[in-house]
């Protein structure tokens, strides 16, 4: 049985994932594991929105919890679909109710032997990320009390999930930034040699530059780092730029 301390230890866990190393199916999983033990319900599962579109399944603490999301994929029908594009917790804990709602899911979560099922969404401030689904079997359903922990724990890992990916995104963005800045850095370089070389403006050095570089199907960055990284004179598509040589760049 659960308390607030357990509780409190389950918010700082999935809230706390800044450091070095993340997997998200890794953390899905401790996150059905989490729930599974909050909740008492053996067979959970966590899915996580696909970089595509729709729902991937991240985790599953049982087999039959991973065929039970493939049914709702294959069929366009189920719960955690529910749950994830409504942003709400979905609970049904009636067969007859899930079958007028669902009928292909509902044959196979009764066939399975459950009885119920209750999904969260992985949410925070109207991004979702994905759901948290719980398969009922017999036991009674969910207090208010142990269903609200549910919600703020599945809050807490949307939270560490968002937070983690908007990491990412910064890292991805700040390296292409770095590479475009040392991309143009070679490019001036060239510049400022060529324009010395040939004895013209650095904007009619540029032109020359690329004019060669589209002459001979080359990237203006690997035309100029070639001039910068042989500065006595380089080949450039088998022509030789002797110093001075103003025909060579513009051809």
């Amino acid at each position: 049985m659960w308390d607030e301390r357990w509780l409190a230890r389950a918010l700082l866990e999935f809230t706390d994932t800044l450091g070095s190393r993340f997997d998200e199916d890794e953390f899905a999983q401790r996150l059905s594991c989490r729930c599974g033990e909050l909740t008492g319900v053996g067979c959970t599962g966590v899915a996580l929105a696909a970089p595509k579109g729709g729902l991937r399944l991240a985790a599953a603490s049982e087999p039959v919890g991973r065929m039970l999301h493939a049914v709702q994929v294959r069929y366009g029908q189920g719960p955690a679909l529910t749950c994830y594009h409504s942003g709400r917790t979905v609970h049904v804990g009636d067969l007859t109710a899930m079958t007028s709602r669902w009928p292909a899911f509902a044959a196979a979560v009764g066939g399975a032997g459950f009885r119920g099922v209750h999904a969260v969404p992985l949410r925070r401030h109207d991004v979702g990320v994905g759901t948290v689904s719980l398969y009922l079997r017999g036991a009674p359903d969910l207090t208010p009390r142990t269903a609200g922990a549910l919600e703020a724990l599945a809050a807490a890992a949307a939270v560490g999930i968002l937070q983690q990916r908007s990491r990412r995104n910064h890292e991805v963005l700040a390296r292409q930034l770095q590479e475009a800045l040392d991309r143009r850095i070679v490019v001036e370089q060239a510049k400022g040699m060529l324009a010395e070389r040939l004895s013209v403006d650095p904007q009619e050095a540029f032109e020359r530059l690329r004019a060669h570089a589209r002459r001979y199907r080359r990237t203006v960055h690997g035309l100029a780092a070639a001039i910068v990284d042989t500065p006595a004179g380089p080949d450039l598509h088998g022509l030789t730029l002797p110093n001075p040589a103003p025909c060579a760049v513009c051809g």
